[in-house]
């Protein structure tokens, strides 16, 4: 089993670095490069983001030139108040089984001026793989398969960063 976990940094607003992310449209692969959506399925829970039962089929291109294939299936969900974190966990199945964890939270540089709020997010991966030739290359080669995962991470960090800046004055 690979656990897995990256921690992102967005310089905006917890609120809205949850908003973002509970989008019940599934909007990730607007933003994350390498990441491509099938199909999905939004439930809208009573706030207007994504509510359990939510799901979504992804492909992500690694940059050892492998894709793999997995489907996410939002099971639990709590939006992030007063300082308490915001939460989802989501089973994964296809090319990777296991659980994903979201969390977003105040980061350290938190107060409460919109102006300089930054939020934390934490992704926590627990999963092992699913094709044979993957379950091979994890046991042979595991740091050149946790170093493509650190490369996709980063470039989802990256891309979520660049989504919530706001648009230069023109």
């Amino acid at each position: 089993m690979f656990v897995l976990e990256s921690v992102w940094r967005p310089a905006a607003p917890t609120a809205q670095v949850w908003s973002v992310l509970a989008d019940p449209r599934f909007t990730w692969p607007d933003w994350w490069p390498g990441l491509t959506a099938g199909a999905s399925h939004g439930v809208v829970g009573p706030d207007g983001l994504a509510a359990p039962g939510t799901w979504a089929r992804l492909q992500v291109r690694s940059p050892l030139g492998y894709a793999l294939r997995f489907r996410l299936d939002l099971t639990e969900t709590t939006a992030p108040s007063d300082g308490v974190p915001g939460r989802a966990r989501m089973d994964v199945t296809g090319d990777l089984e296991g659980r994903a964890d979201v969390t977003v939270s105040d980061g350290a540089g938190a107060t409460t001026s919109t102006a300089t709020s930054s939020a934390e997010v934490r992704l926590l991966w627990q999963v092992t793989p699913g094709p044979a030739w993957f379950r091979a290359a994890a046991t042979l080669a595991p740091a050149p398969l946790a170093w493509a995962h650190s490369h996709v991470m980063r470039a989802g960090e990256r891309g979520l960063t660049a989504h919530l800046s706001p648009a230069p004055p023109a």
